[in-house]
């Protein structure tokens, strides 16, 4: 683009017309440029001065192009900041065994019996029955003074099977004070138990009164149990009475009766 507008520039000052660029004189060709000629011709001879006038040529405008710098938009650094990865350690691997066996002895539980409850403390008792003297004068068995009698009596229960006792024994022609005694049970978890007991007694006669013999009273029965409460007894009496005549003081007494504990 520059080389052309510099070329039609040179034209215009130099202003060719048509007539000078063609002169034609004895058949020759050539170009008159001012008062120099440039060209052939068979006869030379001068051409005739050819007046070019100037003519001013308007210049197209020149446009000048500049190349913009090219804009480069930068954005703005953008500054990730993540945050710190916290890295846990991996859980410890998964290890699947069966359970030991252990071998443990087995122990079979004993199943307790279970407990009655304690008697009452205190037992106030009442027996009916029948008193006897026996005897064998003949070498055969007799029963001598035999007669109702009824008997009276208290007992402390101190456990299930140990207890303190005291009885009144009364015949047609005496009676009997079994002051104290001593009374052992069998099977105290049972409602019924058999028992034993040991006393000691005074006798009393109706035909010598204020005249008494003291002695030794052994007993034997059976208590039966009905709740803490009520029970029922039977018992077998034997006494022995050292110095007193066996015709005085009987020494088989049997009883059978019941009570009632209180506490």
């Amino acid at each position: 683009m520059p080389r052309l507008v510099r070329l039609i520039a040179v034209l215009s000052i130099v202003g060719v017309s048509a007539p000078a660029f063609a002169c034609r004189t004895g058949g020759g060709v050539g170009i008159q440029l001012g008062s120099v000629f440039f060209g052939f011709s068979r006869h030379r001879h001068n051409c005739p001065p050819v007046v070019v006038q100037a003519v001013p040529v308007p210049l197209p405008p020149v446009a000048y192009y500049t190349q913009q710098p090219q804009v480069v938009y930068a954005p703005p650094p953008v500054v990730y900041s993540p945050p710190p990865m916290v890295y846990a350690a991996p859980p410890p691997p998964v290890v699947y065994a069966n359970a030991p066996l252990v071998a443990a002895p087995v122990v079979q539980a004993k199943v307790a019996r279970p407990q009655r409850e304690r008697p009452g403390l205190l037992a106030v008792k009442y027996m009916p029955g029948v008193s006897t003297n026996p005897s064998m004068p003949d070498g055969s068995l007799e029963f001598d003074g035999t007669g109702f009698a009824h008997s009276p009596g208290i007992e402390v229960r101190l456990t299930r099977w140990f207890a303190l006792r005291s009885d009144l024994e009364f015949r047609q022609g005496g009676r009997t004070w079994d002051m104290l005694g001593v009374k052992l049970s069998l099977f105290p978890n049972s409602p019924v138990k058999p028992y034993g007991s040991v006393s000691f007694s005074g006798n009393e006669n109706y035909q010598n009164p204020g005249k008494y013999s003291f002695g030794f009273a052994a007993a034997g029965g059976l208590d039966v149990f009905i709740g803490k409460h009520f029970f029922l007894e039977a018992e077998v009496r034997y006494r022995m009475t050292p110095g007193a005549c066996c015709s005085d003081v009987p020494a088989l007494t049997g009883l059978v009766g019941g009570g009632v504990a209180f506490f």
